[in-house]
This record gives C-alpha cells, structure tokens and sequence, in this order.
C-alpha cells in the first residue's frame, strides 16, 4: 500500500476546514437554543399584545391632564358619524382611511381608544342598537396608506379584538369602499383566522356609483379625499333616480317656487352666503385665486345631484347648516367636520364662476355685441348712466340683453361684486380687477375671437356698474338694497330648499324632453317650450293612388333594381380604327379602369352585321383611313390541357364572321376578299397549337366549354 504524500498548502487547507467543522459542532446547540428561545419570546410578546386587556377602549376623561386634544381631533377626522340613518334605520360610521397619519408621527396605540369611543357605547349597544360602517379605503395624499406609514397587522388584530362583543356583534354591514390589496388581505384575515362570520357582514364595491346600489349616497357627509380617489376610478357618480341638472346648465336658470316666483338656485345660495361672510369677505385675492379643478368638478356633480350636506368652512367661518337638513345630532356632526374635509372660499367662487360660465342662455349674447361696441366702444369717452340703465334694467323697454340676463344681473351679480368691492383695501379686489375676473364667463358666442374682443368692453361695462350700483345705478334700476340679502334666505317652504331636477320642471307643470344636444351657448326661439303652429291639411288621395300598406305613392318604398352584372374578358383586344369596326359586344370590350378605351355609344345589334365583305371594302376605301392598328395588352399562357374541339372551333368561326372582324386577321386560308375555315383534321400538332393562340389572342376569350361549344367565365 502506498503512501499519500500532501502538498504542504492542501494539509494547511484540510486542517482549517476540520477545525472549523469540529467549533461548528460544539456551538450548534448554543445556537439553536439562542434561536429557540427568540422566536418563544417574539411569540409571547405577540400573544400578549393581542390578549393585552388593559389597553381600554374608553379614552382619558376630557378634564384628565392625559386627554390629547391633538389625538381627538384625529380620531374626529378618521371615524365619524353621517348624520343621517339607513333605510333600515341603521346608524352609519365613515371610516376615512385617508385620515389615518403616519405612524411614525403618532403613537396608534395611544390614538386606538380615541377612534374607538367614536363608535356606540356599551349602554346604546345593549339597548339593541345597530349600526353599519362605511370604510373609504382608497386614501390620499400623506396618508398612511402606503406601506411605509400603515400600522402592523398586529395592531389590527389588537384593534378588533379589543373591541366588545356587542360591538362586534351590533355591526350589520362592513361597506368597503375604493379597496386595496392591504385592505383585502386584512380582511380575508379577519373572515377565516379572528371570524369566519365576519365574511357575511363585508360587502364590497368599487366605486361610489357601486355604493348609491346599497344606500343612499347624496344622504351621506362623503369626504373630499373619498371624491378625489373616485374621481380616478370613474368621470362622475351616478345615483338612480337622483342624478341629473338642477343647477349648472339648467333650462329654467332661476327655478320657481310654488307660489309662481323665482328664486336663487341652492348653489348660489350657500356660495355667495359663505363668501359674504365677514372674515371671507376680506381674504385677499377673491375671486383671482383658482380652485382645485377637480374639487371643483366635484362640487359642481354635488349639487346637480342635490348632495345634502356640503360642508363650508374656513378661516373659522362655517355655513349654518339650514333648516331643511337640520334634525337629530345633524348639527354636531357637521360641527366636528375638520376645516381638512371641507370646502373654503377659493372652491365657492370657483363655483359662483361655472354657474355663469354653464349658462345655455350667456349674460351677454352674440347679438348684443354690436349694441355693447356702440355704447361702450370709444374709451375715450366716460360711460353714462343712460346706458347702463339699458343694459342693466329689468323694466327697460329697449334693451341689448334678454330679459333674464338683466334679472340675474340685479338678483346676484351686480350686488354680489358691488359688496366685495366695498372692501377692496382688504381683499385688494378693485372693481376693474373684478370686471376682469367675471367678463370671460359672461360671454359664450360662436366665435372665441370675437368674443375676447368684446371682453374688454364687457369688462368696462361692469366696472363702472360696480361702482354705481350703491348709488345711482341701483335706484334707476329700482332694486331695494335689501332685496338681495331677501334671495339669499332659506325658502318658507323646506320642500323648496333643494332645486327641482330639469326633465320635471316646465311652466306648465308637465314633463318635458331634456335636449342633450346643446348644453351651453345661445338658445334659439326654436328650443324655446310654447305651442306649436298647426300643420299643414294632409293631401288627400285614393286606393288606386295609394302605394305599399295603404301609404301615399310618395311615400311607398320603391325597391331599385339590381344593376346588371358585367364580367369583363380576361384577354381584350381593342381595334383602334372608326367607329363602324369598334365591335359592341359586352363580352369583348375593356373597362376604362382597365386601361383601355371605353365602351362605344351603340345599342342594339351590330349594324354590320348584314353588310357583305365587298361592302364593308367599299365603304372603308371610301372614308380612305389609315390601316388599323391593334393593342394586344399581355395575358397569360392559356393552358396545354385546353383543347378545342371541331364543334367549338366552328361555333367561334361564326361568331367572328357574325361580328365582320378584319379580314387580314383570322387565323385562316385566305381565297380573295372570302375566307375558307380549314379543316383541323387536316392540321398536325404543332398547327393546331399554333390556330389555338391565334383564336384565344383575337377572340379575347379564356376558356371555351368544351362540350357545348360556348364560351364560359374564366
């Protein structure tokens, strides 16, 4: 046996591995233990954090030095009380995932009894009341949302299972609402591990649209973010029944009220009262400041659909909620709606603006342009009260604007800016700052150029009736001061609160066809609603005069009939010669598409076809023309299998003695001006072949039918 001698690199190598093996071995256990043991203790800690009953549900008294006001006001903004019930009566909670903060900024296990308390108390649960939750899960910006900023799902767990049993069990609906990965696996996990009853409770839906199927969405006090998240989702929210125009773009711009006069719409209302407000009325730049575009939209959706509770507040001013709405803890829960999840100034007269903008009838027309250029066109010149008067009063006898534009001038406009302007030191909104920002929306023509002509003149238009409106302009006019803070008052009648949809408002009380097709711009006399002129008496007429079912003969459908099929041949030879050699057959002409002439002028049989040959000689030595010239376009090989019978080859040699073609040009054994067809008997192979091209090239045909002799489509 022989021995085994190592490299003195490779024992160092075996030796550094055994040893590294043998420490391996000896710490093994210690290591399993130390992992062991970690895993234990992260078990423990994560089974007494959910089992953990002293974390409590109720949060410090308000008087405690504990209690967070920081703290209720976060739980306020995410779980709060709509202010109206189910159809079932039910009590319904929002939770707004939006408003959940980041957790690195906030303890949730400090926060988790705030939010909690929000939700009925042990007494109210007892008593057997129920109640369903609204979860906006979509989020928003800066919310915790996103993974980094989301609580453990250790802190879900704990949150469920530190709530009551009667807690847990009162709930009737868990509405799920812009959902989310996160939010599935959390509540896949609650249905099968915590709950498997909990799977029965959840419905889910993608939008808020999905949500009007199962309550009554225009009832409830929706967030801004769950608006601006649906908004991603789908262009608008369609609620049955209650989605349609009763503000913006509305045929009747001024709705009636029951004892026959108009009234403001709900929209101008609450904008102008909020804006009026004293500490609204002085924010610098109103009506210069653009709004949110898509809060804008939203709002704009929210009151067509006739939202009932908009919320306004800003700056510490907030919009009574009015006597329409008003019930049962209505009034609190529009009071802790944070100043976050409402609507401020800048989106009030973003709105005050697109009601103008919308009109189907514009302020100022395109057929006052030219009146608006004679009055206001020389600058030179100042503006009279006369023609203010003019343009402005309702009871002007001649006026370039409609009588509803003046209206709506002295009802609104007129006294909305005069009052700004009042407090242009603050607010630093001059007249001509506001004749700019409004004179665009006023104006709606065909022509964009025109109109941005006429702007400035507009705008010099209601920069000197903003001026004059508390002086003279108002009294020419004979408005009351007082009558405009009269429109912005709620109705007498709570029924007249909210505007009636368009498709069922009409002066007669009837319902009317809403017309889609024009939404904006100059209304015509057509469009307008009033009796139609009589028809015309019907012209009378017989059975025997009648058409089809009994119909009058002009009005009988009268079926065209089918234009005739023509084939073209395949192999075309056009004769370029006169007219009296042009053959007239349809089977042996070519489409101009083609190529090649057209068809000549002639009906009928051939006219030579009864003229002898020495005729036909005669007659075209007379006219002395040129020797015909022949076009033959390419073709294609004709096929050796083809072969023609005695039979066909006798029954083409009549066809083209029938139509008189050139003499000189048949394939055949010429004897003076006749010819005499040879016999193919006669002829070998190669002869054969040699008279079948020649047929094939001057007759223009392809195939011929080799059992009856007559040609047949290609």
């Amino acid at each position: 046996m022989g021995t085994l001698y190592w490299d003195p690199k490779q024992r160092a190598a075996y030796l550094a591995v055994t040893t590294f093996l043998s420490i391996l071995t000896l710490i093994s256990p210690v290591l399993n233990l130390a992992a062991l043991t970690a895993e234990r203790a992260m078990r423990s800690t994560f089974a007494s954090r959910i089992r953990n009953k002293s974390i409590s549900a109720v949060p410090p008294p308000q008087s405690s030095s504990d209690y967070s006001q920081d703290l209720a006001r976060i739980a306020r903004r995410i779980l709060y009380r709509s202010p109206l019930p189910s159809k079932a009566g039910y009590a319904i909670y929002l939770l707004n995932a939006a408003a959940f903060p980041d957790t690195n900024d906030v303890d949730y296990d400090a926060l988790l009894p705030y939010v909690l308390a929000r939700l009925p108390g042990e007494d109210e649960l007892i008593s057997g009341t129920e109640y369903e939750v609204v979860f906006f899960a979509g989020g928003g910006e800066g919310s915790a949302t996103r993974k980094s900023g989301r609580p453990s799902w250790a802190w879900f767990i704990q949150a469920y299972n530190v709530l009551s049993r009667a807690m847990r069990k009162r709930i009737q609906r868990l509405y799920i609402v812009h959902e989310k990965s996160w939010v599935r696996v959390l509540v896949e996990m609650f249905s099968t591990v915590v709950s498997p009853k909990f799977r029965k409770k959840v419905v889910h839906v993608s939008t808020l649209s999905a949500l009007a199927l199962h309550l009554p969405v225009e009832e409830l006090l929706i967030p801004p973010s769950a608006y601006l998240y649906d908004r991603r989702l789908s262009p608008d929210i369609h609620v049955p029944y209650v989605t349609g125009r009763r503000a913006f773009s509305a045929r009747h711009p001024l709705p009636k009220s029951m004892d026959g006069r108009t009234r403001l719409p709900r929209v101008l209302r609450e904008t102008t009262s909020f804006v009026l407000l004293s500490g609204n009325i002085k924010q610098e730049g109103i009506f210069r400041i653009p709004p949110h575009a898509k809060l804008n939209e939203v709002l704009r959706e929210a009151y067509d659909r006739s939202q009932r509770f908009i919320v306004w507040k800003e700056a510490g001013e907030a919009l009574p909620v009015p006597q329409a709405h008003s019930g049962e803890g209505v009034e609190e829960a529009v009071a802790e709606v944070d100043q976050i999840d409402a609507y401020g100034v800048a989106i009030a007269t973003g709105l005050i603006k697109s009601w103008y903008r919308e009109l189907r009838q514009p302020i100022f027309p395109q057929t006052s342009y030219p009146e608006i250029r004679r009055m206001f066109g020389d600058r030179e010149l100042e503006v009279e009260l006369s023609d203010l008067v003019v343009v402005t009063s309702p009871t002007a006898e001649v006026s370039p604007l409609p009588v509803i534009s003046r209206v709506i001038l002295t009802r609104h406009l007129l006294p909305l800016l005069a009052q700004i302007e009042v407090h242009k030191d603050d607010n630093q909104m001059t007249a001509l700052n506001l004749a700019i920002c409004f004179a665009p929306t006023l104006l709606c023509g065909p022509d964009q150029l025109e109109d941005m002509k006429i702007s400035s003149l507009v705008s010099r238009y209601l920069e000197a009736a903003i001026q004059s409106w508390e002086g003279e302009l108002g009294g020419a006019c004979r408005i009351e001061q007082a009558a405009f803070r009269k429109d912005l008052r709620e109705p007498e009648n709570v029924h007249e609160y909210e505007d009636p949809l368009d498709l069922q408002h009409s002066e007669s009380g009837d319902q009317i066809k809403e017309d889609e097709s024009q939404t904006n711009g100059i209304i015509l006399l057509d469009n307008e609603i009033g009796d139609a002129p009589p028809l015309p008496p019907r012209r009378a007429f017989t059975e025997q005069q009648s058409g089809t079912m009994g119909q009058p003969p002009d009005l009988a459908i009268k079926r065209r009939p089918a234009p005739a099929v023509e084939i073209p041949p395949r192999y075309s030879t056009i004769i370029q010669d006169g007219q009296a050699l042009v053959d007239c057959s349809p089977t042996s002409y070519a489409r101009t598409t083609d190529g090649f002439a057209p068809r000549p002028p002639c009906s009928g049989a051939n006219p030579f076809a009864d003229m002898t040959d020495s005729a036909l000689l005669e007659k075209d030595i007379g006219k002395s023309h040129a020797e015909p010239t022949y076009a033959i376009p390419k073709r294609k090989a004709v096929p050796t299998e083809t072969s023609i019978t005695t039979s066909s080859t006798a029954h083409l040699v009549r066809l083209l003695h029938s139509h008189r073609l050139p003499p000189n040009h048949l394939p055949h054994t010429r004897t003076g001006t006749s010819y005499h067809p040879p016999n193919p008997q006669t002829l070998t192979s190669s002869q054969q072949r040699r008279r079948r091209r020649q047929l094939a090239r001057v007759s223009g045909l392809c195939v011929f039918d080799l059992e009856h002799g007559a040609p047949s489509d290609p």
